[in-house]
C-alpha cells in the first residue's frame, strides 16, 4: 500500500464504473499516472445492477475498444417498444445494432485493459473527503478496509466517477457553481433481475420497453435478451419516486403475474437488485479548479430509454483528451476543464440529452390509453423516435396532416397539440445548448432560461400515475402470498 502523502498522482478517479474504468485506461495509454479508487474488491469491479445494453455506435463514435465476444450476452438490432396491449409496437432499429453485455465480466475486462496500462488500483477503498486547498481540489483522504489504513491520494485532477451517488460533488466548494441536488422528477428508481426460463423468449434480436403504467408509472418495463439462445432475460422496471408509487420490485412483481405469467412467474432468479438512477439534461457544471465529473456523476444519460452506458463512455472520451491538455499546459484550473464540460455540452451527446429530457415529460405525462393510441394509430412511428433523438423536423408537412386528421377522428386532439408543443421545444433547448457559455461568465444568465423551460415543461405535463395504485398493488400482493 502506498503511502501518498509522499507520492502523488496526475489524475484521481473516484470509482470504477464503465465511465471511471474507460477514463483511467485512456489517461493512462496517453502516458499519464493514474489512481483509481473503488470501493469494491477487484474481484467484484464491474458487478453493477443494470440493465446491461449499449448500442455499438458509441464505440464507433469514440475508437473504443468494443465488448469482445467472451462478454456479450446478445447482439440486439434496436428497440421495440409497446403501449399496454403488446399486440401493438414500434420498432427503432440502428444501422450498428447493439449488445446486451454481462456488466460483471466487461468491467473486469475494462479493468484489465487500464492495468495493463499502468494504472494504480485502489480497491476496497472508501472515499472519506475531497481534498481542497486554495480553491483546487487536490486529491481525496481514503479509508482501505484490508489494512484499515487512512491516507491521502492526491492528485493533480480529480475526477468524480462515483455515479449517481457523486460523493464529491457532494463535497465540492459552492464556489464552483455546481448544482448538487436533483429533483425526485428526474431521478429513476430501477428494479432488475436476471432469469433464467422454462419456455423460450423469441424475439431475442431486440431489447423491449413495455410503457404500461400500472406496473411502472413515469417510466417502463423492460424485457431484453441475455443469452442468445432466448432462455434468460434481464428484466425490470423504472419508476419515479413519489408517494403514490409503489417500490419498483412489487410493482415488477405484480407485472410478472398479471401480464406474462405464462413466460414469468416459473423464471429462475440469477441475481438481481435495485439502484438509482438521474435521468435528465446534464449538470450546467460538472468541472472544478482541478476537479470534473464524469458518466452518473455528470448525469451523462439517454433521458428517453435511460441507457446511460454509452454517455459516461463519450463523456471519459472526451474527458481524457481535456485532461491529458491540462496537465500538459500546467493548468487544472476550472478555466482549462471548462472546455471538457463546453465540448460535451455542445456536441451530439450534449444536444440530443437536452432534447430529449424535453421529450422524457411528455413521455412521463401520457397514460396507457394515450401510449396505446400513439403507437396503434402511427402518430409516432419508429423512423419518428429514431430521427428525433437528433433532427429538428422529425415529421413531414404531409405526414402531419394526416395524424393531425386521425387525433381529431379519434377524439384525440390533444395529443398532436402536446407533441407539437414538445418537438418546438426541443428546438428552443438545442438552440440553447449549441449557445452554452465558452466559460464561466454568463452560467447564470444561461442556467435561468434552460431552468424556466424545464420548469414550464413540469407544469404542462404533470407525471401520469393511475389512481389507486397503492391499494390496488396491496390487495394484488395480498393475493399473491
Amino acid at each position: 500500500m502506498f503511502k501518498l502523502s509522499t507520492h502523488s498522482f496526475d489524475v484521481v478517479i473516484a470509482g470504477a464504473g464503465t465511465a471511471g474504468l474507460t477514463a483511467s485506461y485512456l489517461l493512462a495509454s496517453k502516458g499519464l499516472d493514474v489512481a483509481l479508487i473503488d470501493r469494491r474488491r477487484k474481484d467484484d469491479i464491474g458487478d453493477k445492477i443494470c440493465g446491461d445494453a449499449i448500442a455499438a455506435h458509441h464505440f464507433n463514435s469514440t475508437g473504443l475498444p468494443k465488448p469482445s465476444d467472451g462478454v456479450v450476452r446478445a447482439y440486439v438490432e434496436g428497440i421495440k417498444i409497446y403501449p399496454r396491449d403488446m399486440r401493438y409496437s414500434l420498432a427503432v432499429s440502428t444501422t450498428d445494432g447493439g449488445y446486451v453485455v454481462d456488466r460483471h465480466g466487461w468491467g473486469q475486462e475494462l479493468l484489465s485493459y487500464a492495468l495493463e496500462k499502468g494504472v494504480t488500483l485502489f480497491s476496497n477503498t472508501i472515499i472519506q473527503d475531497l481534498i481542497v486547498e486554495d480553491g483546487y481540489a487536490k486529491g481525496v483522504k481514503v479509508f482501505n478496509r484490508d489494512s484499515s489504513e487512512r491516507f491521502d491520494i492526491l492528485g493533480k485532477v480529480t475526477v468524480d466517477a462515483t455515479g449517481y451517488s457523486s460523493i464529491l460533488i457532494r463535497k465540492a466548494p459552492e464556489s464552483w457553481g455546481i448544482e448538487k441536488e436533483i429533483i425526485d422528477r428526474d431521478i429513476i428508481n430501477a428494479y432488475r433481475e436476471v432469469v433464467k426460463l422454462n419456455k423460450r423468449f423469441e424475439d431475442i434480436d431486440y431489447v423491449h420497453l413495455h410503457f404500461i403504467s400500472e406496473y411502472a408509472p413515469t417510466g417502463y418495463v423492460w424485457l431484453f435478451p441475455w443469452d442468445r439462445d432466448g432462455y434468460m432475460l434481464n428484466i425490470g422496471n423504472g419508476v419515479m419516486p413519489h408517494r403514490d408509487i409503489p417500490k419498483p420490485h412489487i410493482l415488477m412483481e405484480r407485472y410478472i403475474y398479471e401480464v406474462l405469467p405464462d413466460l414469468l412467474k416459473d423464471r429462475v432468479v440469477i441475481k438481481k437488485g435495485t439502484w438509482n438512477i438521474p435521468n435528465r439534461r446534464p449538470r450546467h457544471i460538472f468541472v472544478g479548479n482541478g476537479f470534473a465529473a464524469v458518466g452518473d456523476s455528470a448525469i451523462m444519460i439517454d433521458p428517453a430509454t435511460a441507457e446511460g452506458i454509452g454517455y459516461g463512455l463519450y463523456g471519459a472520451y472526451l474527458l481524457s483528451k481535456h485532461v491529458l491538455q491540462a496537465v500538459e499546459a500546467g493548468d487544472y484550473s476550472q478555466d482549462m476543464l471548462w472546455r471538457y464540460q463546453y465540448e460535451y455540452m455542445t456536441s451530439p451527446y450534449g444536444l440530443r440529452q437536452a432534447r430529449l429530457d424535453v421529450f422524457r415529460h411528455l413521455m412521463q405525462a401520457y397514460s396507457d390509453k394515450d401510449y396505446e393510441f400513439v403507437i396503434k394509430h402511427g402518430i409516432l412511428t419508429g423512423n419518428d423516435v429514431s430521427k428525433a433523438r437528433d433532427e429538428d423536423d422529425i415529421i413531414n408537412m404531409f405526414d402531419k396532416a394526416l395524424r393531425v386528421f386521425k387525433s381529431v377522428l379519434y377524439g384525440k386532439v390533444s395529443i398532436v397539440k402536446d407533441l407539437d408543443y414538445t418537438l418546438k421545444m426541443m428546438k428552443v433547448v438545442k438552440s440553447l445548448y449549441l449557445n452554452y457559455p465558452e466559460n464561466r461568465e454568463g452560467i447564470e444568465e444561461w442556467s435561468k432560461k434552460v431552468d424556466m423551460i424545464f420548469s414550464t415543461l413540469r407544469n404542462r405535463f404533470k407525471p401520469y400515475i393511475p389512481n389507486g395504485l397503492v391499494d390496488r398493488t396491496k390487495k394484488a400482493i395480498q393475493r399473491v402470498g
